[in-house]
């Protein structure tokens, strides 16, 4: 009978690989006295949103291991990817399908096949150009002062629109409302939805943390249609 449990348990558990678009969170599964290997598409920094209910290490630059200190687990993680700055939302918890391991694909998939738009040119060859500040053939390049998010502690505004027939691209500067204190730039509570320019692919940013040595920093946005 043991046996035939744990055989049940095996066959459950199995590994998870995630098609990521960019715009909706990463499903992390957790289960107390296991750990969840989560195997990202490049190096990694992350930034937890309690983490004092997590132990986490890395095995190697791509791969954070993941163990529940308590039963029941329910946070967001902030990942930003070293290589092309994107910023990847995860839900990590533990009333999600158990699975040992989670790979996840995409935009900036590990074998090099990034992500790509209908006028050839992928996300994160956007997001980088958007960082360098020289525009892709193709891409018309307007100054704008539009007020993108005006939400405390945050105060986001547009400096640059780069526009092509199926991307966008927004540089903008994010400044903080309280900059007598330390802030992070988590893309969860950053939320900035332009519906006429499609989706959010991904973000990036100069600086992840403002505060009082630095009350503000550029932060890039790539959307499609």
């Amino acid at each position: 009978m043991v046996a035939l449990v744990l055989a049940a348990t095996m066959a459950v558990a199995q590994a998870a690989d995630i098609e990521w678009d960019g715009t909706s969170y990463l499903r992390v599964p957790v289960r107390l006295g296991s750990d969840t290997r989560l195997v990202m598409p490049e190096p990694f920094d992350d930034a937890w949103e309690h983490d004092d209910e997590i132990s986490a290490t890395l095995l190697d630059a791509r791969t954070l291991i993941i163990r529940p200190r308590t039963a029941k687990i329910e946070q967001r993680l902030t990942l930003r990817g070293r290589v092309s700055g994107t910023l990847y939302l995860a839900r990590v918890s533990s009333s999600l399908p158990y699975a040992p391991i989670v790979t996840v694909h995409g935009p900036n998939r590990a074998d090099g096949s990034a992500g790509v738009s209908g006028d050839g040119l992928s996300v994160t060859a956007l997001l980088r150009a958007l960082m360098l500040g020289s525009a892709p053939p193709g891409f018309r390049v307007e100054k704008t002062s539009r007020v993108l998010l005006d939400e405390a502690p945050y105060h986001v505004v547009a400096e640059q629109l780069w526009q092509s027939f199926s991307q966008s691209g927004v540089i903008a500067r994010v400044t903080s409302t309280v900059p007598q204190r330390t802030l992070p730039i988590v893309p969860a509570n950053i939320q900035i939805l332009i519906p006429r320019l499609g989706a959010l692919r991904a973000m990036a940013a100069d600086a992840y943390e403002i505060g009082p040595q630095q009350i503000s920093a550029r932060i890039y946005l790539v959307y499609a249609r």
